[in-house]
């Protein structure tokens, strides 16, 4: 080795040295230990540490405590700044020289100080019992929650008091799932029991009219041809409250209802009918309209119930891409995308449409893609907000918003709607309908319950079975699964409901750093998803877009050995007539199922066109779909050259 290169490896060396300081460094143990200011050991539940090194303006380490003392191993040589935080609020701050293997630091917090609500209804007398309460530090995460007793009130809720000018706290009140009332900038002294009483806008009697509507469809209300109907209000204890009866114009009308959680159930002829279920409602003056909507299926216990119904399959698959957006991971959803391009199958892109337009990483590649029909976009809403949060009102503004985005960005209307955080309500669905959307698409988790009818529907429902990610609750970031449990669960959805939506995210095809997604792409999760296309064409099983997965329930059905026929007719080991005889017997036996074709006046050639010959080799080697077979075939019989 010469006198350079020596040199050169030394520079290297040295280099790496600089760039990586922490490969070589030393580490030593801080125990840190957390008092009260009455020296009593604090709880470490609920705190957090927050470790500067030296004049760092970010922390080198965060994380919660896990043990009071807890011991911190870091590289020895630096003086470190650690700050505790309790139930997310600042508690303290402490100072240590990390000289030696080991260090004590002993941080002083102050006491917990107490929280008690009351709370009552808007008149300030009247306490509201079984409200669930929520205590959120400002950043929002959930610490504390309970319910009012008779009196309306809360147990004492002991937590950190806020020190620090912009910290308080946030408490959320419930009946039910529906949030009736918020109370911000809540602040708590160190030591000190607090009482608070809330009054909310909630009135003790809702005198205006309450609407319910009784629907026999999606869009379709009962009429009296229907029966005589009406609905029944109780108490969630089971105390009858009222009934009315539906009108010609299927609707049910109450009125002076205490504000509260109520069951309604519907009669027909005066007998519980069981083809309605029973919903649970919250009325508190804001909403006044409610619906009730027939089950689709009669006396289900299960969903194998309903499966065993099951008679249509598309046998058909369709991805869904969602959160297609600017300037976020644009690399990685280029990269997913490209991979459906490459392979020649569809795809049916999520697009949060007041986040896309400007990048033209992503901007263009749809635009060019969509210009070739090689795409679907989907409507996937404004914002990423949860529609159910808002009025049917408020909906139908944000769902035109987003409409209107996609005309302006994309020139064209979407039939497809994906809801964000997959949340929609009978208002969504109305409001769709409304907008001439045709296709809904959701997630199971999230309560969109078969059956999934195939056809026939105003408003198709075609949520995600599987997905190619699962979120890692431990790891906190979304982590892509094995092709093969993706393909056995799109195999289950196929087997249950006809069609499977295969759902993926570009978080899930990203390398993650700790808890960071990087603009990266991770080939090996890319690899996974072409092989579960490859998996799925290799099946024979079609993919779609999501707006095409009810065309297929009447799609033509042709069992996979008649290829070797066609195959043998295209290269001209059987005739014309051998073939045509083959393929007339198994439309005559069931065995070939085609559409409907009558032959045209004058036809009668029985000369079969070349294209046909070509189409039935093709097929038989899987470059041609089983509808551009039966094209050929229905040509036969529509021109007299065969007949059935």
């Amino acid at each position: 080795m010469n006198r350079i290169e020596i040199i050169c490896l030394i520079g290297i060396f040295v280099i790496s040295v600089l760039s990586f300081p922490y490969i070589f460094a030393e580490s030593g143990d801080v125990q840190v230990e957390i008092k009260y200011t009455n020296g009593d050991r604090a709880d470490f539940n609920g705190l957090k540490l927050a470790i500067y090194q030296d004049n760092d303006k970010m922390p080198t380490l965060q994380k919660k405590m896990e043990g009071n003392p807890e011991v911190i191993s870091l590289p020895i040589n630096h003086r470190y700044k650690v700050e505790v935080f309790g139930n997310g609020m600042y508690a303290d701050v402490g100072y240590v020289e990390l000289k030696s293997n080991f260090e004590e630091l002993i941080i002083q917090t102050p006491l917990t100080g107490g929280l008690k609500f009351t709370v009552f209804y808007d008149d300030g007398q009247k306490p509201i019992q079984d409200a669930r309460i929520i205590i959120k530090s400002h950043d929002g995460e959930e610490w504390r929650s309970g319910k009012t007793n008779t009196n309306g009130e809360t147990l004492r809720y002991w937590i950190q008091p806020t020190i620090r000018q912009t910290d308080y706290y946030i408490l959320e009140i419930y009946l039910g799932d529906l949030l009736v009332h918020t109370e911000s900038q809540i602040k708590l002294q160190e030591g000190i029991a607090q009482d608070r009483k809330i009054i909310t806008p909630i009135p003790e009697i809702v005198d205006d009219l309450i609407t319910v509507s009784l629907y026999n469809s999606t869009s379709q209300k009962v009429s009296n041809k229907d029966g005589m109907f009406s609905v029944i209000l109780e108490s969630l204890k089971g105390d009858f409250i009222k009934k009315s009866n539906i009108n010609f114009r299927g609707d049910a009308y109450f009125s002076n209802i205490p504000s509260g959680q109520y069951t309604m159930s519907v009669l027909k002829d005066g007998k519980a009918d069981s083809n309605w279920d029973n919903i649970e409602i919250t009325i508190i003056g804001t909403d006044n309209n409610f619906e009730i909507h027939r089950k689709v299926i009669e006396n289900v216990k299960n969903l194998d119930d309903i499966t065993e119904k099951k008679v249509q399959s598309c046998n058909c698959i369709a991805f869904r891409f969602d959160d297609v957006q600017d300037y976020w991971l644009n690399k990685v959803q280029k990269e997913y995308i490209n991979v459906f391009a490459e392979e020649s199958v569809p795809l049916t892109l999520g697009i949060i449409t007041d986040s896309f337009g400007n990048d033209p990483v992503i901007t263009d590649t749809v635009k060019e893609l969509l210009k070739n029909n090689l795409i679907e976009v989907a409507n996937h809403g404004v914002g990423n907000l949860p529609l159910t949060d808002f009025t049917k009102q408020e909906q139908e503004e944000l769902i035109q918003e987003s409409i209107d985005n996609m005309r302006k960005i994309l020139n064209t209307d979407s039939s497809v709607f994906v809801p964000p955080q997959n949340k929609f309500n009978n208002d969504t669905t109305r409001v769709l309908i409304d907008k001439g959307i045709t296709h809904l698409s959701s997630s199971l988790v999230q309560g969109d319950m078969p059956p999934f009818p195939l056809e026939n529907q105003t408003l198709y429902r075609f949520p995600e079975i599987t997905s190619t990610g699962i979120f890692d609750a431990e790891k906190k970031i979304f982590v892509g699964v094995n092709h093969k449990d993706t393909f056995s669960e799109a195999m289950q959805g196929l087997e249950k409901y006809g069609f499977a939506v295969i759902t993926s995210h570009p978080q899930e095809f990203s390398i993650a750093n700790e808890w960071t997604y990087t603009n990266e792409v991770n080939q090996q999760q890319i690899d996974e998803l072409r092989q579960l296309i490859q998996k799925i064409k290799s099946e024979e099983i079609r993919i779609v877009p999501i707006s095409q997965i009810n065309t297929g329930s009447t799609q033509t059905h042709i069992p996979s050995w008649i290829k070797n026929n066609a195959g043998w007719w295209a290269d001209g080991s059987i005739d014309d007539n051998t073939f045509v005889q083959g393929i007339q017997y198994l439309i005559k036996e069931g065995i070939m199922n085609i559409p409907p074709t009558t032959p045209s006046v004058g036809s009668g050639s029985n000369e079969i066109p070349t294209w046909i010959k070509n189409n039935a080799g093709w097929w038989a080697n899987n470059h041609i779909s089983d509808s551009d077979f039966t094209s050929g075939i229905e040509y036969l019989i529509k021109n007299g050259i065969m007949k059935y």
